[in-house]
């Protein structure tokens, strides 16, 4: 699985992780469907048995070995607007 990591994602990501002062790694996980398709989020979890690991720069991602199987690619980018 690749994972692609926008430098203001990365910023944003780094402030949020400052707060919450851990080391867990990030699970990217589908948090539903709607007509668009799959709405993934992003979370911090544990490590559990079938997880994948996929190291971004300084972060840890993880994901289960069935995501991995139906979507071999992801962007995370971020967003501060409204629509």
């Amino acid at each position: 699985m690749i994972i692609d990591l926008t430098k203001r994602a990365a910023e944003e990501l780094k402030k949020v992780l400052e707060t919450k002062k851990t080391d867990k790694p990030l699970r990217i996980y589908i948090a539903g469907y709607g007509w668009g398709g799959p709405t993934f989020g992003i979370a911090l979890d544990e490590h559990k048995e079938g997880d994948i690991e996929i190291k971004v720069d300084d972060y840890v991602f993880l994901a289960d070995s069935i995501l991995e199987e139906n979507y071999q690619k992801f962007t995370i980018d971020y967003n501060d607007s409204w629509i």
